[in-house]
């Protein structure tokens, strides 16, 4: 078990544990923290929108087919913006930190 820190739309930071294996989305989601998307995870919807802090960005695997097709059309992007139904937690992003935009 590790940690997932979350910065929301009012910038407060919030530590969420996280479960090896699990979706960053998911941990969002159980810990009431937004909405479920409406594509369930797919990652089509791209309502499970986050910016990821620059310091993890580079670990966090790119972005594959789908998910790169999807996040151009997210009217808040950035830099680091991921869909964060496509980040699997492990271990090694133990104190991963993610913002909602």
């Amino acid at each position: 078990m590790g940690i997932v820190k979350l910065i929301d739309k009012s910038g407060t930071e919030h530590e969420l544990q996280a479960l090896e294996g699990w979706r960053v989305m998911e941990i969002l989601r159980d810990w009431g923290m937004f909405v479920p998307p409406r594509c369930g995870g797919s990652g089509q919807c791209g309502m499970c929108h986050v910016k990821v802090d620059g310091d993890w960005a580079e670990r966090v695997l790119p972005p594959e087919e789908l998910e790169a097709k999807v996040l151009p059309l997210l009217p808040m992007r950035g830099e680091t913006s991921r869909l964060s139904c496509q980040i699997l937690w492990t271990e090694a992003l133990d104190g991963l930190t993610v913002s909602l935009p």
